[in-house]
């Protein structure tokens, strides 16, 4: 079986040696949603470990380390946070989780950076606060020698649009844009403009891919769907026709176009571990060809 070095799953319902026996190529290490934090953490340790020792590309999803001094949900993020309060919190609990984590040498880490904020009406004010935390984290990466990508979400109101996350993050040698298919999607909704015309401008400027799907026109907590499936896994033959967020074939043939990694991240909500594996199944193809 061919090892396909660009496409890769996350370990949150997926076994390595599992994604290793289906050809993937890579994993991302991230603690997801479910089970106890402190089950979660053994199970990143040991995977980590196993992961070094197999010598397999891999990367991080931050935030590993979550102390008590953090008082939110640990994939919050308020780098860009009117609150400066909640601001430095996030400084300090990336550079928490970098230090914990310098023995290692993952290709990347993943970093929510954006947040959710509706309420910050001083463009100016809010642009000067963007480009001193860009520069804080770039100057972070640069000291652990490391490379983080920023995800992109589309939840905050003064740092949304597509085409300026593109122009601006590329100023920085060691950031880099993490495009999600399923963040992105709901962005589409929520901002009102077009997923794939979107999707074709940050494929060509961002340094890798999250993908998962959803059903239905709504966003979030809007979203019947995403409150009881979250994260569901591509398949080839799930199409706008049928009520799917997108044609996942059409999207597949992007990604796997840019020669980039590509992260699978599903949940087994939607009829469960089976649907997960056909579907890695069924999306391999497009990574094959373009080999």
């Amino acid at each position: 079986m061919n090892t396909l070095h660009n496409l890769g799953i996350n370990t949150v319902n997926l076994e390595i040696e599992k994604a290793l026996d289906l050809g993937l190529g890579r994993i991302e290490l991230s603690l997801g949603k479910a089970e106890k934090y402190e089950d979660k953490l053994t199970k990143f340790k040991n995977n980590i470990d196993k992961i070094e020792k197999l010598k397999i590309p891999y990367s991080i999803h931050l935030p590993v380390y979550v102390e008590d001094w953090y008082k939110y949900d640990y994939f919050s993020a308020f780098f860009i946070d009117k609150d400066e309060f909640k601001r430095e919190l996030s400084f300090r609990l990336l550079k928490h989780n970098l230090e914990r984590l310098k023995c290692f040498s993952p290709d990347y880490f993943v970093l929510h950076f954006p947040g959710i904020d509706q309420n910050w009406d001083d463009k100016e004010a809010f642009y000067n606060v963007l480009l001193v935390s860009l520069e804080r984290v770039q100057s972070i990466a640069k000291d652990y020698e490391t490379k983080i990508y920023l995800e992109y979400f589309g939840s905050n109101k003064n740092f949304y649009d597509y085409s300026e996350w593109a122009k601006t993050i590329k100023n920085y040698d060691n950031l880099g844009i993490l495009t999600d298919t399923g963040h992105l999607y709901f962005a589409s909704i929520i901002n009102r403009f077009d997923f794939l015309e979107a999707l074709k401008v940050l494929a060509d400027n961002s340094e890798a891919f999250h993908v998962w799907t959803t059903k239905g026109d709504k966003a979030y907590c809007g979203s019947k769907y995403y409150k009881k499936y979250h994260h569901i896994t591509p398949h080839e033959n799930q199409s706008k026709k049928e009520g799917w967020a997108f044609d996942t074939g059409e999207i597949m043939k992007v990604l796997a176009s840019k020669n980039k990694p590509v992260i699978i991240e599903p949940s087994i909500r939607y009829k469960g571990a089976d649907y997960m594996i056909e579907g890695i199944k069924s999306i391999k193809k497009y990574f094959e060809e373009e080999k």
